[in-house]
């Protein structure tokens, strides 16, 4: 078995495109979202910016040198302020939420399974250090692994204008996990003094005695990681001129993963929302926030700026596949029962005042949001693939088609697409609204085309899809190339002899392109009921889709005020899919 790090050293580093090949792509993205007297401005604007010894070329040679002059990924120090100087509520702007179809509660007791979740955390944690998994390969190209150190024992720390991410060394000895229970705040051991890991069983048995002895409620000190950052921070900062908080806070740090009870969810529904808005037994300022019901439901939070969907997944599936197996038998017996240690917390009256105004704060915040999830078994990806369709094309067909007669017009859809060939690689961005999708629509509700034109539309939509999706995974899309060039504006503009922000990044046709009315993200994974992120601008909506075998988990977020529109959306989008599967269906 290749170690899990072997091919970091050899990967390439993300590519920075030429200029033309992103003038081209720039146009054709931006042409299906605005008028054509719009767009026959921002063509003149896009002109002018790319224009021989202009200010594109002077940008461009400045970022090609800060590339050189780089280690690594040349877009990582601006990937990182971009998340990092991010101001809002984590919860409800960044965090994003898996919950899994297991119910556990017929094979363990609440203790059991919590215990079971500690052991193989640790035991992932313990993979890493060793480098025992797998290192990632598709299609015979290695991914990188390196968001795989920074799993564990890490933690986003509010901080002014720019927060900081906290990762400790590596350390298999003396390993903990903090418990969320009641508000109160446990640390419970999973590897003892020698690095060696306590079975599940055994930490089950200190969390079932301090479930019977605890009756106190605790103080919510985790609401503060629902607040805007700066109020986070000055939170923090007071939390710390105590030294017994900040130990707590260091001992939160220095965790593996928090865990958190969820004591309200009845069912699936109110648990996805109660993972991703609920306050209670919450620290949402940890890399992986792992949430268990007591109904024997189990789910993630997760903290974005760290680490991306696809990575973090397998810790999802190392900790869900554990579940369903026996427990491992323990080949040396520990001479000691793990330390669990409810840890203290010294509040002024000024923090307690403090943490109330949080706590009504994010209740407002709260009611600010619908979410609507609905599991489609009428077809899945097996189906799909069957009538020669990309599974994830055939459903942003279909997206297209649901926000065309929800909305009347094209608007922009934002698509990440993970770019891991890379060394640091995180995503790309594929707007997925094309011209291709908007002629198939327009035609398809036009009413007036054979099924056999219709077809022939959607199959050159769906390859002009996929062809866009494999552009952006070799590197070679549009709006992280933008970015960057924005960024050495920031940095050397000056000095470049560009003395105010290029009209590009100011234009209404660009700033159409990038207003992400919808936000979407797929995953293909087993095992995952919904998933959930709030939408990103004021009247969108964040689309989280799980493509199976056979079926579809469809999430769609949106304000409140919002809510009509978004379950019309909901509706449009499984009517589009029906729609689409007759259309293809009649050609096979």
């Amino acid at each position: 078995m290749k170690k899990t790090f072997t091919y970091q050293n050899e990967l390439p580093t993300l590519p920075i495109p030429p200029l033309e090949m992103t003038k081209s792509k720039l146009l054709e993205w931006i042409e299906p979202l605005v008028s054509v007297d719009q767009y026959k401005q921002t063509t003149k604007v896009i002109e002018r910016f790319f224009v021989e010894n202009g200010e594109a070329e002077k940008l461009q040679e400045k970022l090609l040198e800060w590339q050189e002059n780089r280690s690594g990924s040349w877009l990582k120090p601006f990937w990182d302020d971009l998340y990092l100087k991010h101001r809002d509520s984590l919860p409800s702007s960044m965090n994003f939420n898996v919950l899994l179809t297991n119910n556990h509660k017929e094979r363990y007791a609440l203790s059991e399974m919590i215990g079971q979740v500690c052991y193989l955390s640790a035991q992932y944690y313990h993979m890493i250090i060793d480098e025992e998994i797998e290192p990632a390969i598709v299609r015979g190209m290695p991914l990188d692994m390196s968001q795989y150190k920074k799993f564990f024992r890490s933690v986003r720390i509010p901080r002014p204008e720019r927060d900081e991410i906290f990762v400790a060394e590596y350390e298999k000895k003396n390993n903990h996990v903090i418990l969320l229970y009641q508000n109160n705040v446990y640390k419970i051991d999973v590897t003892n003094e020698e690095g060696d890991l306590y079975p599940g069983e055994a930490i089950a048995k200190v969390i079932e005695e301090m479930f019977r002895n605890e009756r106190e409620e605790g103080v919510n000190v985790g609401i503060f990681t629902t607040a805007k950052r700066d109020q986070a921070a000055k939170a923090y900062d007071k939390l710390k001129l105590s030294k017994v908080n900040a130990k707590t806070l260091q001992t939160i740090a220095d965790a593996l993963v928090v865990i958190s009870i969820d004591e309200k969810s009845e069912n699936a529904e109110e648990a996805i929302q109660n993972l991703m808005l609920h306050e209670d037994n919450k620290y949402f300022d940890k890399t992986i926030q792992i949430i268990i019901t007591k109904a024997g439901k189990l789910g993630f939070n997760i903290e974005h700026s760290a680490v991306d969907g696809t990575s973090i997944y397998s810790v999802i599936r190392h900790i869900s596949k554990g579940l369903k197996k026996d427990p491992s038998p323990q080949l040396v017996q520990l001479p000691a029962k793990p330390n669990i240690e409810k840890q203290q917390w010294e509040l002024t009256q000024e923090l307690q005042d403090l943490f109330i105004q949080f706590h009504e704060d994010h209740e407002q915040r709260k009611k600010r949001y619908f979410l609507h999830s609905q599991t489609f078994m009428d077809f899945g990806a097996e189906k799909i693939k069957s009538l020669r369709f990309s599974p994830d094309a055939f459903f942003h067909i279909a997206l297209q088609v649901a926000q065309y007669r929800t909305f009347g017009e094209f608007r922009s859809v934002y698509e990440p697409v993970a770019t891991r060939y890379f060394y640091e690689g995180r995503t790309e961005c594929a707007r997925a609204t094309s011209m291709e999708k908007s002629r198939f629509v327009e035609a398809l509700d036009d009413r007036q085309e054979t099924v056999d034109r219709l077809y022939a539309l959607m199959n050159k939509a769906g390859a002009a899809h996929s062809a866009r999706i494999h552009d952006c995974q070799k590197g070679f899309g549009v709006e992280r190339h933008m970015y960057g060039l924005e960024k050495i504006y920031h940095l050397f503009g000056a000095e470049l002899g560009i003395p105010s922000l290029p009209e590009i990044f100011k234009d209404e046709g660009y700033v159409t392109l990038r207003h992400d009315s919808i936000s979407t993200s797929g995953m293909a994974y087993d095992n995952v009921k919904y998933r959930m992120f709030a939408p990103v601008v004021k009247g969108g909506f964040g689309v989280a889709y799980i493509l199976l075998e056979n079926s579809m988990s469809i999430n769609i977020s949106s304000h409140m005020e919002d809510k009509h529109i978004c379950q019309q959306l909901m509706r449009h989008l499984i009517d589009a899919l029906h729609e689409l599967r007759t259309i293809a269906d009649r050609e096979q």
